[in-house]
């Protein structure tokens, strides 16, 4: 009965808005500490581009996000991030490059983008990175990892789906261990490509996922 009344205090969680009113009702706030998000997305549906979005209102709000990229480039992460942050369109990024840079010089928060090649890094690569930036005073407020399916298993199963499953769950003990909201996304199988709402016979390979998120969000955008 001693920490009753801390159970119902919302700075338990720790919760970050997302920026979307409707997710960040659904979720209380965004994600808290020790939860795990999921952006479910068809290729080329923008599920890179959610990823940015939540990572930008993060860091407008002063927080400190590590991204980790597995598919893109850390220029090309880091223009999207611009973008988002400062309402310019990316296409013209680099013609507002001045302005960019004067309104990103007043941020409080903090950005760190990592670009590992599809399938070299795994979880435990991760936690090495993460646990060098804390010996720099660097504590993470939110992990990005864009996207987990590209991570390369701790330990080689029979199965494709029991390898994603498990850095699912590795990618929540993660976040359980930085005290931190780790955010991800997760590639739908074709039927997605036409489902004008996906769900979770859409999610590609492992239906594990579903049960290791504490969040799904899905993105869908059929012609």
């Amino acid at each position: 009965i001693q920490d009753f009344e801390t159970r119902y205090l919302p700075k338990a969680r720790g919760p970050i808005i997302t920026g979307w009113d409707e997710i960040d009702s659904i979720t209380r706030g965004g994600l808290g500490k020790r939860e795990l998000g999921v952006v479910v997305a068809p290729t080329g549906a923008g599920k890179s581009m959610a990823l940015v979005h939540i990572g930008s209102r993060a860091v407008v709000m002063g927080k400190t996000v590590v991204h980790y990229t597995l598919e893109l480039a850390e220029t090309t992460i880091g223009l999207r991030y611009d973008s988002a942050i400062t309402g310019v369109p990316l296409s013209m990024t680099f013609e507002y490059k001045d302005q960019i840079k004067e309104n990103i010089t007043n941020i409080e928060g903090q950005l760190i983008v990592k670009e590992y090649p599809t399938k070299s890094a795994t979880t435990k690569t991760l936690e090495n990175h993460l646990d060098r930036l804390r010996k720099k005073g660097v504590e993470p407020d939110m992990i990005i990892v864009d996207y987990a399916d590209l991570l390369k298993p701790v330990q080689v199963r029979k199965e494709k789906r029991e390898e994603l499953g498990s850095i699912y769950e590795e990618l929540r003990a993660l976040s359980t261990e930085f005290q931190c909201p780790i955010w991800t996304a997760s590639q739908t199988n074709r039927s997605g490509l036409s489902a004008e709402v996906i769900t979770m016979e859409q999610i590609s390979e492992a239906f594990n996922k579903c049960f290791v998120a504490d969040f799904i969000l899905s993105v869908s955008r059929t012609i």
